[in-house]
């Protein structure tokens, strides 16, 4: 077996790796640390029940890293019921607050390691509540079926509460020809509300505005324009009975009359119907009454409805058109 021989006058050398290429370790990843805890936040007031709140962000140490995040909580003074808000800005506004209430507020810090302790409590109260409500929104404006026609009848809606508004208190309500501007106002009112005394077939501009507590107005509600009855409508001599039988001539004379007079609308003709509202005016399902000889009268025998309910029985006024210039309507009717 041949034995290896060193070619002559050729040295013999290994390589040496340096020492930093052979396992060198790797760099340990830089240590998150959880942020410091926030000074307690300043508090100011704002407009109406707004809050605002101002805080340092912590300082950074050898054993607390940076803040990147806040979070805010708040509280009715001393109830312990916080609302917590994740995320929040310096500074930040809180809205929406009760008026001339005392609110806790604290802050925390955050970062990837994790969240602080809740800062120590600022505690401030909001404004006392002067500034006054938004506007309502009118519902409806209306001449209501009582037979008459110098009435409408206005709803509304009470204005949503906000940091700069609080809700309202109170009501006033105007009204003037349409058109002309010259209101009159009638103070503490309540919804519904019926304005009287109005004229026959005239068109109405209404509005509507809130109070505080104190008194104090905020701003008209848009008008709204409605028109009064342009007849009057009164129950005939034929009075009905409170409970009928269903499919059946009326109890107890078989029909029904009313008067109809025009004011100032001439009356056309008349109609009844059967309705399971006593607020909505029925469009369809009408019964032509004809004159019944009397002043002003008209009438019609008809039947009860055809199912078992509870029933109002409508008596219109009708002008030009068959559009209905006036209205009555009845008692609640059992049809059995």
């Amino acid at each position: 077996m041949p034995i290896y021989q060193p070619t002559p006058g050729v040295r013999s050398h290994s390589v040496m790796l340096p020492l930093s290429r052979v396992n060198a370790p790797t760099a340990p990843s830089p240590v998150t640390l959880v942020p410091n805890i926030p000074s307690a936040p300043s508090l100011a007031q704002g407009a109406g029940g707004d809050l605002t709140a101002t805080w340092t962000v912590p300082p950074v140490d050898s054993s607390h890293g940076a803040a990147t995040a806040f979070n805010l909580q708040f509280s009715l003074a001393g109830a312990n019921a916080w609302t917590v808000l994740s995320n929040v800005t310096r500074p930040h506004l809180l809205v929406g607050l009760t008026f001339g209430a005392a609110y806790d507020v604290q802050v925390q810090s955050l970062n990837a390691a994790g969240a602080s302790a809740w800062s120590a409590t600022s505690s401030l109260s909001t404004a006392s509540g002067a500034s006054v409500p938004n506007a309502p929104s009118i519902s409806f404006v209306a001449p209501p079926p009582d037979g008459t026609n110098s009435v409408l009848t206005v709803a509304w809606m009470p204005p949503a509460a906000d940091g700069d508004h609080p809700a309202a208190a109170g009501y006033n309500l105007r009204y003037s020809p349409s058109g002309a501007g010259t209101w009159t106002t009638i103070s503490g009112v309540t919804s519904p509300y019926s304005i009287s005394g109005l004229s026959g077939a005239a068109a109405i501009d209404v509005e509507v505005q809130a109070t505080n507590a104190s008194g104090n107005a905020g701003a008209w509600s848009a008008t709204t324009t409605a028109s009064t009855w342009g007849a009057t409508v009164a129950a005939g001599n034929l009075a009905m009975a409170t409970t009928q039988v269903h499919n059946t001539g009326v109890a107890p004379a078989g029909g029904a009359n009313l008067t109809a007079t025009p004011a100032p609308t001439a009356v056309t003709g008349a109609a009844f119907a059967w309705s399971a509202s006593s607020s909505t005016v029925p469009t369809t399902g009408l019964i032509v009454a004809g004159s019944d000889g009397q002043p002003n009268g008209w009438g019609q025998y008809f039947d009860a409805p055809a199912t078992a309910g509870t029933y109002y029985l409508w008596m219109l006024a009708q002008g030009a058109s068959n559009v209905t210039i006036g209205a009555l309507v009845s008692s609640a009717i059992v049809v059995t």
